[in-house]
């Protein structure tokens, strides 16, 4: 990318094209407005930053007014730098064409911004848009400068079929972008109102509608009718840049943030030493077992596990080795149950794994499984045993309930000599 500096102050050449240099951007440097002027015809430029006195009787207002009234530039952003001893008002220079103003005293301003103008220059989103547009010219010259932006392009002639491949993969688009009269049954209105009845929310999935109508009522209905954004024919590649650029980056910052809400929500249910829910993390997911099991009268059984003599791994062998049993125990636990059965921490070297329509005596042969297990094998290098305690729903028990039941059979299974599964109520099963 390309700027053309208009200074005539050889400090500030330096300076200010110290800045542009560490954006990436090549600096033509000229002292004058009529040398300005002469590059312009020659090159093209992404930016043109300009001082408010220029020598030759022209200032940097003046010169914006003539790069504007020049088709091939009338689009350049131009940066205007102004001086101290400068005190007025330059709403005028806005008039005039000027994009932003900056004083020299503020440089940090003009490199901290001028980031985001660079970023939004450059184009290039790496988005995938969905596009409905049955006209061959207007789709051609569209993909080309969305393909120009590093956009991935699936064009449709018709909103029926882009309906139908959107409901196959609704996840895949960052964008939908359809003309409003189209070729089929589904015009560009009944595509929008059926899209949004599927993807209400618009910052999931924005929609820009393109159309020749440029009447203020149409605008309305559609924006109303789910439609984020709305862009006239013919179509201004700057302004269609913008308005994509706009769109997708809103979409994709809300993306990020569901994604960073969604981690911390799973740092603070989870337990990081195992990976399993914590004990604060009960409250929110244990009433859809409890509802689930109500309402399809379907068993719900418990298991409260504990590792046996876990002190005396700690003391013996320190609390790292420690973790390790316990990380080691917490992923032997996931393996052996289903993804469906809620696995968590309840504390120190104590877990639960609550198991949905699972009747007691299925709850009783898995938690005897993972026993036996253990008891063959070392973890961790360590020879160790774990006690269970199992206890089983029906509609009118509460989980307190269930886990007292639950801990009173591990308590029982503790004082009958460890490493062994007992049942609430003790003595139902023989163990």
């Amino acid at each position: 990318m390309k700027v053309l500096l208009v200074e005539s102050s050889r400090f500030h050449q330096i300076m200010i094209s110290q800045i542009f240099n560490n954006e990436g951007l090549v600096v033509r440097i000229v002292n004058s407005s009529d040398e300005a002027i002469m590059v312009l015809e020659e090159e093209t430029m992404d930016f043109i930053c300009t001082a408010y006195h220029l020598p030759d009787g022209f200032d940097g207002i003046k010169l914006a007014r003539q790069i504007r009234n020049n088709p091939d530039t009338k689009d350049t952003p131009v940066i205007l730098l102004t001086s101290n001893d400068i005190d007025q008002s330059f709403d005028y220079a806005y008039d005039s064409g000027i994009t932003e103003i900056y004083n020299r005293s503020d440089i940090n301003a003009l490199s901290k911004n001028l980031k985001t103008s660079i970023q939004n220059k450059r184009n290039e989103i790496n988005a995938r848009v969905l596009f409905i547009e049955d006209s061959k010219t207007v789709a051609r010259h569209m993909i080309k400068q969305m393909e120009s932006m590093k956009i991935s392009v699936r064009h449709f002639y018709s909103a029926d079929t882009a309906f139908k491949a959107f409901k196959k993969s609704p996840k895949e688009y960052d964008l939908i972008i359809t003309d409003l009269l189209v070729e089929g049954r589904l015009n560009g209105m009944g595509f929008i109102r059926e899209i949004r009845k599927l993807y209400p929310d618009r910052s999931k999935l924005p929609i820009l509608v393109v159309s020749g109508y440029d009447d203020t009522p149409r605008r309305i209905e559609l924006l109303r009718m789910g439609a984020n954004d709305y862009i006239v024919k013919p179509i201004i590649r700057e302004e269609l840049s913008a308005r994509l650029s706009n769109l997708i980056t809103t979409k994709q910052l809300f993306d990020q943030v569901k994604i960073q809400q969604e981690q911390l929500f799973q740092l603070a249910m989870t337990d990081q030493l195992t990976g399993l829910y914590n004990r604060h993390s009960l409250a929110q997911l244990l009433p859809k077992y409890f509802s689930h099991s109500v309402r399809y009268s379907s068993p719900l059984s418990l298991l409260v596990l504990d590792i046996d003599h876990f002190k005396h791994i700690n003391d013996s062998y320190g609390h790292s080795r420690g973790d390790d049993v316990l990380r080691k125990f917490g992923q032997l636990i996931i393996e052996n149950f289903r993804s469906e059965d809620l696995t968590a921490r309840y504390g120190g070297e104590e877990f639960i794994v609550l198991m949905a329509n699972s009747p007691v005596q299925n709850a009783h042969k898995k938690a005897e499984e993972l026993r036996k297990h253990i008891a063959t094998h070392l973890i961790e290098g360590l020879k160790i045993t774990i006690s269970i305690g199992v206890s089983s729903a029906d509609s009118q028990t509460s989980f307190d309930e269930l886990f007292n039941q639950a801990d009173s059979a591990l308590y029982h299974a503790k004082e009958s000599g460890r490493n062994q599964t007992v049942i609430y109520p003790v003595n139902s099963i023989e163990v």
